[in-house]
Formats: C-alpha cells, sequence, structure tokens
C-alpha cells in the first residue's frame, strides 16, 4: 500500500505490508459496514507515521477535515451521485438526547450542559454538548444528504476547531446509502415496497381461470 503521510514522498519506514496500514478515517464513514467495504480507495497511514501523525492533535484534527473533505470526492468518483445518512455516534446522540430532555423539563442551558458534559476519563472523544446541538440544529444530520450538505457539515466542523469551540472532530459518520451492488439510492424510493395489484378476479372465474355456473 502507499503511505499517505506525505503524497509527495515515498515513505521510508519500510511499512508496506497491508496487515501494517490504518485506514485513518473509516470510523467516520462506517469503517466495517457492507457499503463501506464497496469503497476501494482509502487513505492508508503506514503505523509508524500514523503514531507520529496523532502526536500533535490538533494539527491531525485539520489534517482529517482535509482527508474527510478528499473522501467524499473519491466515493463521489466511484460511485456517482452518492447521498448519505449523517449521524452521531450512539453514545453522542444519548448525550444530545439528555441534554435535550433536561432543557425540556426546565433546566437551564448551562445546567444541562453540565449533565453532560464530556466525562474527564471518557474512552473515546466526547464533544462538547453545543457542537452537537449545532451540528443538530443546522439540520446537518438524517438520511439522504447530498454531497454538499455532508461536506457543508465537514467544513462547519473545521470552523468550530479553528474557534476552539472543540478540540477534535465530533464522533460523526456519513455512511455512503449504497445498496449491495454499489448502487446509490434514495432511503424513500429505497423503502416503497412494489405496489400489489388491486384487480380482482371475477366470482365467475375460478383460481384456474376456468369460468364457473
Amino acid at each position: 500500500f502507499l503511505c499517505m503521510n506525505d503524497e509527495f514522498e515515498v515513505c521510508r519506514t519500510g511499512q508496506t505490508t497491508i496487515d501494517l496500514s490504518r485506514k485513518v478515517i473509516s470510523d467516520h464513514f462506517g469503517r466495517n459496514k457492507a457499503c463501506t467495504r464497496l469503497i476501494t480507495d482509502w487513505p492508508l497511514f503506514c503505523r509508524k507515521h500514523y503514531q507520529r501523525a496523532t502526536y500533535n492533535q490538533k494539527l491531525w484534527q485539520a489534517r482529517k477535515i482535509t482527508l474527510i473533505l478528499r473522501q467524499f470526492n473519491i466515493i463521489e468518483a466511484q460511485f456517482p451521485g452518492t447521498m448519505y445518512t449523517v449521524a452521531l455516534k450512539k453514545s453522542e446522540e444519548q448525550r444530545l438526547n439528555t441534554f435535550s430532555r433536561k432543557l425540556a423539563a426546565g433546566k437551564t442551558e448551562l445546567e444541562s450542559a453540565a449533565m453532560v458534559a464530556p466525562a474527564e476519563k471518557a474512552k473515546h472523544f466526547e464533544a462538547p454538548v453545543n457542537v452537537l446541538r449545532e451540528v443538530e440544529q443546522l439540520n446537518y444530520l438524517g438520511e439522504n444528504k447530498t454531497k454538499a450538505e455532508a461536506e457543508a457539515a465537514v467544513n462547519t466542523i473545521r470552523d468550530m476547531l479553528e474557534s476552539g469551540d472543540t478540540s477534535q472532530v465530533p464522533a460523526i459518520e456519513f455512511l455512503p446509502q449504497l445498496d449491495a451492488f454499489g448502487n446509490p439510492y434514495d432511503t424513500k424510493d429505497h423503502r416503497k415496497s412494489p405496489k400489489k395489484s388491486s384487480k380482482k378476479s371475477s366470482a365467475r372465474v375460478s383460481k384456474k381461470g376456468a369460468i364457473t355456473k
């Protein structure tokens, strides 16, 4: 594989076998889901360069944004017209839902936010709830999002990183809406069941087609 640490220089770590590669942004595209496995081109880092790249989290988060935006173009080239289901990771969705319930129960925004504040020793990064809330309020989440809409969500997250609203890219997923054959689909059409024939057989016609007396 080709290490993407530097597109203009050959990787010289000697880690060239696929088992030593890191698919660095696949978690934002469904990771090992069936539709994600249809995508053949991913930015891969060798293990050493991935470890080095993540030492500086601020630079790495900016790099991730660039790679995610690049991946939308790659998917579009392989599967033109692909739409996305955009969703927060379940744990982040639960935090946001809890925040909304506390607000509805009469708590202030500060009180509600404090109740779902990121855990200090969380295993995975938890974004500030106001960041998650803005992503939701801007209507970035949901099914049948176009490439342009998905890119807008990522650009908004980039702005949040640059302004210091969040220190990392939130746990958000852009799941390509591709069927088993790699055909892009709209979930509204995909869920439609075949229409049943409304044509009724005549009372004078038997199941075998014979006319009854």
